[in-house]
Order: structure tokens, then sequence, then C-alpha cells
């Protein structure tokens, strides 16, 4: 069989292990908790175009791969991904990791990550929210993990083109990295998926954004830098 590229839908699955962070979850080839080599290495078949930008803390910088159709943003905290943002585009016909005939609808794509995961907090049309807490334990409330802020999320600027006047790959578009709020104590990790279009279980997805989020790992940065 061809292999495939290191797509997130490709790869069709989320798997745990044990935790480099304080929860390592891994999506296709990209994990929580890698360092910058491990997460060039994983992407390494999509000869993505990478960006850096800095932050006022020298323990945290942001790192953009970006290609087509999918492109990924990474937060990095003490050298390992704390948290990451990916956007996949699904082109026209056939998904490889969909049975032949079948259609990458809302429903299909969400089902394929609750059969890896656990049971979502919170389902809102083509929006998914899993929580878990620091001990590994599903979350069964989501305003029980919302951040000072109210949102976890800030979204980059559409990257440019490679060259001038160039558009921004369309895959860039809608890449976030964390707000570094506040949490509650007891909150773990987060994975959010959105899909769109989405006004129906039955619709078409065109695109996916997920984001997952180390929320451990944030607090502990915060901790040692309030004023950030």
């Amino acid at each position: 069989m061809k292999k495939c590229p290191l797509y997130f839908l490709a790869a069709a699955m989320l798997l745990f292990a044990q935790p480099v962070l304080s929860q390592t979850i891994k999506i296709g080839s990209v994990a929580l908790g890698m360092s910058e080599s491990e997460v060039k290495a994983a992407l390494a078949s999509s000869k993505p175009r990478y960006s850096m930008q800095a932050s006022a803390s020298s323990e945290l910088y942001f790192l953009v791969a970006k290609s087509e159709p999918e492109s990924f943003a990474f937060t990095f905290i003490d050298g390992r991904v704390a948290a990451f943002s990916l956007v996949h585009i699904l082109l026209p016909g056939q998904e490889p990791f969909l049975p032949p005939g079948q259609e990458p609808t809302v429903s299909t794509l969400r089902n394929l990550v609750i059969k890896q995961t656990w049971k979502p907090t919170e389902i809102n049309k083509g929006d998914t929210l899993w929580l878990r807490d620091t001990a590994g334990s599903p979350i069964a409330d989501a305003a029980q993990c919302t951040p000072a802020s109210g949102a976890p999320w800030l979204p980059f600027e559409p990257l440019p083109g490679s060259k001038p006047g160039e558009l921004p790959a369309r895959s860039s578009v809608g890449l976030m990295r964390p707000d570094l709020a506040a949490y509650p104590a007891d909150c773990g990790v987060s994975i959010h998926l959105q899909q769109e279009p989405a006004a129906s279980e039955s619709d078409r997805v065109t695109t996916v954004r997920i984001r997952v989020l180390d929320i451990a790992a944030v607090r502990e940065f915060l901790a040692k830098h309030p004023q950030h």
C-alpha cells in the first residue's frame, strides 16, 4: 500500500502515551512533549516551510510549519511542544483513510476521533471539545476548565506566501496559539476539533481545525513567569 504523507486526517487517529509533559497526546506523528528536531523529523515527508516567532520569555516560542493541504502552529515551552494548532484542507475526491464511497462528513470525522479518545465534554455541531484533568480522567463540564481570559486560543495572523504578493497558504488561515491565561488547578489537557461546513451531521467537511493544549504546562510556565 502506498504510504500517505503525515497528515492528521490520513493518520485518522489520536494516540496516547506516557507523559513527557503532563499528558502526551499524539496526532499522526506529532505530539505534545516533542522537541523542535522531533517535530521537523515527523513532518519531513510533507516538506513544510517553517517560520519562528519569539516571545518576551526565552523559554517560550512559536514555530509554524506551512504546507498544503495542512499547516501547524506549535508552542514550545522549555524546548518542548506544550500546544499545537492544525488546519487541514480536505480536497475533492476519495479520502485515503475512509472506505471507498464514504464521505468525510461531520459525524464520520468526529467519530474517528472519539474511537481513539474518550467521550467528548461538549458537542456543538462542528465543534467538539475533549477535556481531561491532571490525573487523566475525563471532565464532563467545559465550564470547569474555562481560563481566566475566557478564550483559550488566540489567532495567528495569516502567514504570507513564499513569494512577494503571493496569497497565504489556505491551510495557514485559522492557525492559533494558546492564550497564556490562568486555568483551574485540576485541568490537564484539552482537544478542540472544529469542522466546516457543519450545518448538519451529514455535511461533507472541507476544512478541519484541531487544537491540542497541555494546560498543566501552561500553568507551570505562568507560575514561574507571573508577569508574562
